[in-house]
């Protein structure tokens, strides 16, 4: 009984702090913002913060394991930079404007300090901050050297932000990479770069979300979720910037065509010189492979035809706006 209680605890406060992310901006914002998320454009933030977005509780393989490991990875960066670390279990707010938010994973005890960190006047009493990151091993060319400033551009703008809000001067980043190595950083706060994301995310958030005015897609799924049908009565007459764009689309998918017929003849001369031989080799290093595989599929004009009723049980059906250009 008391786990089943601790579970509902946990589901609750986490439901909780998903609720609480539409109160401001938070450090993974940000990047988003900028543009610089690979998860999120500034419209689809902009759908979240508006609660036009159900709040989700689901997480990503990749959120889920980070999450999960974030503890090891903040221990091994305390024993391996000789350090004590603590957790904040709090939502740091910006002392002149409530809506710069920051949820740290841990506060690094200074060594003049006696006790554990506590929260005044809206600062840590400590000027040490920790990150915890897990990284992709093909996402490792991003990070720099062992115990630099040289972080990806999207965690810096986090830290960042963090550093601003709760007034400390550096921020260390523990990153396990690809599940093996272990890489530690120390970013400095830089004041200019802070007022540059508080400029940036004040107009978001004002112009933008406090206005109820979306900002402009930046994807064309962006475009897709905004105007997702269309007015058959409507036209826009081009200008010169839209007819151009017209006709550099045009000029591109004639390029990318005429490259696809030249990958398929470079296909056919190589795999003619294969013929039935499995991989092509140059120095003991293989090139290329040729190899013969199956795959199943379900024949969906077979099944309409055999056995209807089963078919319209599970027959989906999708729309979307296509853009066709004569």
């Amino acid at each position: 009984m008391n786990t089943q209680v601790n579970l509902q605890e946990v589901e609750s406060a986490r439901q909780t702090w998903l609720e609480a992310r539409r109160l401001g901006i938070g450090g993974s914002d940000v990047a988003a913002i900028l543009g610089l998320s690979k998860y999120r454009s500034p419209y689809q933030l902009w759908l979240d913060k508006t609660g036009r977005t159900e709040v989700e509780d689901s997480q990503s393989e990749a959120s889920y394991w980070g999450n999960t490991l974030e503890d090891i990875v903040a221990k091994e960066y305390a024993k391996r930079n000789g350090v004590k670390i603590q957790r904040v279990n709090a939502t740091l707010v910006h002392p002149e404007y409530d809506w710069m938010r920051a949820n740290i994973d841990r506060a690094i005890i200074n060594p003049d300090i006696s006790g554990n960190v506590r929260i005044k006047d809206g600062k840590l009493t400590t000027d040490h901050i920790l990150e915890c990151k897990t990284a992709n091993q093909y996402l490792a060319k991003l990070w720099g050297d062992e115990q630099s400033e040289q972080v990806p551009d999207y965690y810096l703008t986090q830290v960042q932000w963090y550093m601003g809000i709760t007034g400390a001067s550096m921020c260390g980043l523990g990153v396990l990479i690809g599940g093996q190595k272990f890489r530690s950083y120390q970013v400095a706060f830089d004041p200019e770069l802070f007022e540059m994301l508080t400029e940036e995310c004040s107009k978001f958030w004002l112009e933008h979300v406090q206005n109820d005015v979306p900002p402009a897609p930046t994807t064309f799924d962006d475009v897709l979720h905004r105007w997702s049908t269309h007015n058959p009565d409507q036209a826009v007459q081009a200008d010169n910037e839209l007819a151009n764009l017209v006709a550099e689309y045009k000029d591109l998918n004639k390029t990318i065509k005429e490259a696809d017929a030249e990958l398929d003849d470079l296909k056919l001369q190589i795999c003619t010189r294969m013929e039935d031989a499995e991989m092509i080799i140059a120095e003991d290093k293989r090139l290329a492979t040729f190899k013969y595989q199956e795959r199943n599929t379900l024949d969906s004009k077979a099944l309409k035809a055999a056995h209807p009723d089963i078919y319209e049980q599970f027959v989906k059906t999708s729309s979307t706006r296509v853009l066709r250009i004569n």
